[in-house]
């Protein structure tokens, strides 16, 4: 900015020494501002320059769109291919602002692990959610809340040893015999998984947080899976604006802009009526849910004179608003997703899901379902679910940070604000990390022993001060879900239908193609196969239904 300043200075004391105020005409004033706007443009070029020199290196683009129009098909490929071409660090400019993609495991560990690398991109998303939650907030209100969520939730179950787990085991496996019992009334028809699992699955995380659960036939769920999934795409619709800010004014994205407010708020109201109602009924002395932990926080908060500092001083139900919704959307649909790609994998790999079953048929037997004490004898089911992480990189960009202040890294300049993509995808599909990383190989998680390993460039829940909160919870969803699924059924194409392709739709995350299986019965021994009853964790009070199974 200095060298500006100078440049103008020095320009206009030209133009004062070529021309006295009387001898301005027409066109000298023309050509004059003509050469003042000039400058002023090679002098902006010169320092951009200047900055993208001490940036890593990366594509160029053109003025005021950068390398926007270059984007081309799905982002993560793309991005893939660049650092093939620039190394696994390079920079772009999109529009107005800087990216740094980061393709190496070593590098995006080192960055996450610091505190200059922990902000989140100011866009219009955030915008909108006005700086509440976890999941977009940054600064001291998110590392107060992150300390605060993650007690609360260990005491919740998340944890793999002490009580909890137990607890946390019987609340998942209600869930998980409830969606088996599910798909046995349906036969052995077609069946589309997905909304059999965004409810079952939605279900665990929503008892912990409002002791709640959803039937699979309710209209306000429906709804729910509705606006998450118009939000996920009017999201995508606004995005050119958090490069482009000017075209927030066009009126296609003004309207774009208001519905998603009008989405927001429609989740907001019913998040509301939940905090409401707990707070009618609210028990310091019988904490239910994760909700009542926050109201208990408030009263603390109120009695110990701190009320009006407690959030930062934003409004109360708002947070607890929205720190049910990030929970809610978080905790539902990256493990949805997963384990529909498990599937898509044994239906093209039907040898691994033979070699699983047999697996569980050896260790956990005919007469029960497998648990999570069984998971240490397991070692080929859980590689399995490893490998189908790891192939099937749901989210792709990982979550994208923020630079809090200037900051160095590898040798490189990056400025404040600027926007940090981890490539979890280059990652997981490096061929100098991974032998044949196309191919879908659960043995490449076994050593020679049999044992589980995971390598430290196995990054599917993240790494570093904003790791994934729930990375317990989804684990033990994951196994427990996955397990069942291929201890009591086989799974089958229906007749005449073809594969369903690999390559998925790129979205938020990336989901398989819709598609529908046939499960065949595994006959478990008489007596295995109790009628599911809801869960009712001993430490969350009575879990109210939405509903029925």
């Amino acid at each position: 900015m200095l060298l500006v300043s100078r440049c103008v200075a020095r320009a206009g004391q030209w133009l004062l020494r070529t021309h006295s105020a009387s001898e301005f005409s027409g066109a000298d004033i023309g050509w004059s501002l003509l050469v003042f706007v000039v400058v002023l443009v090679l002098v902006r070029l010169a320092q951009l320059y200047r900055e993208q020199r001490r940036l890593p290196p990366g594509p160029w683009g053109v003025p005021i769109l950068g390398y926007l129009p270059f984007l081309k098909g799905d982002i993560h490929l793309h991005y893939k291919e660049l650092t093939e071409k620039y190394g696994p660090m390079f920079s772009a400019r999109l529009g107005a602002q800087t990216i740094v993609v980061l393709g190496d495991h070593k590098t995006i560990r080192e960055a996450f692990r610091k505190e200059e690398f922990t902000g989140r991109p100011q866009t219009e998303f955030t915008e909108i959610l006005g700086g509440y939650g976890v999941i977009n907030s940054d600064g001291r209100l998110w590392k107060d809340q992150r300390r605060f969520l993650h007690e609360r939730l260990r005491h919740f179950g998340m944890t793999y040893i002490g009580a909890g787990k137990g607890q946390m085991e019987a609340r998942i496996m209600g869930e998980v015999e409830s969606f088996a019992a599910t798909l046995e009334e349906h036969g052995e028809g077609p069946v589309d998984l997905n909304p059999v699992l965004a409810v079952s699955i939605s279900n665990v995380i929503c008892s912990m947080i409002m002791s709640m659960r959803f039937s699979h036939n309710d209209a306000r769920f429906r709804r729910f899976m509705d606006l998450i999934d118009e939000g996920f795409r009017l999201f995508g619709t606004l995005a050119p604006v958090n490069f482009v800010p000017f075209l927030r004014h066009m009126p296609w994205l003004q309207d774009t802009r208001k519905k998603l407010n009008q989405n927001r708020q429609e989740m907001a109201d019913f998040f509301q009526e939940t905090v409401d109602n707990h707070r009618a009924s609210f028990d310091p002395s019988n904490i239910r849910d994760l909700v009542d932990t926050y109201l208990l926080e408030i009263q603390n908060a109120r009695e110990e004179g701190r009320e009006a500092a407690l959030f930062e001083g934003k409004n109360h139900d708002r947070q607890m608003q929205q720190i049910i919704g990030d929970l809610f959307s978080a905790g539902m649909e990256t493990i949805k997703t997963t384990l529909q790609w498990a599937v898509v994998f044994m239906l093209h790999h039907p040898e691994v899901m033979k070699q699983v079953q047999e697996e569980l048929d050896s260790i956990v037997g005919r007469e029960r379902l497998p648990s999570l004490e069984d998971l240490p004898y397991l070692p080929y089911t859980e590689s399995t679910i490893l490998e189908v992480l790891r192939r099937s990189s749901i989210v792709p960009l990982g979550t994208t940070h923020a630079t809090t202040r200037d900051v160095t890294l590898n040798g490189y300049h990056i400025p404040k604000d600027t926007h940090i993509v981890p490539l979890l995808h280059a990652v997981h599909m490096d061929p100098n990390l991974w032998d044949e990383p196309e191919s879908f190989q659960p043995s490449r998680f076994l050593s020679a022993e049999g044992k589980v390993t995971k390598p430290e460039y196995f990054l599917p829940f993240g790494t570093g001060r904003r790791m994934c909160l729930g990375d317990v919870l989804a684990r033990m969803e994951l196994f427990l879900f996955f397990s069942t699924l291929l201890h009591k059924f086989h799974i089958e194409l229906p007749q005449g239908e073809s594969l369903p392709s690999l390559k998925g739709n790129t979205g938020v995350t990336v989901t398989p193609q819709a598609f529908k299986v046939v499960l065949k019965k595994r006959p478990m021994v008489s007596g295995a196969e109790a009628t599911p009853v809801p869960p009712t964790p001993t430490d969350a009070g009575v879990v109210r239904n939405v509903g029925s199974h």
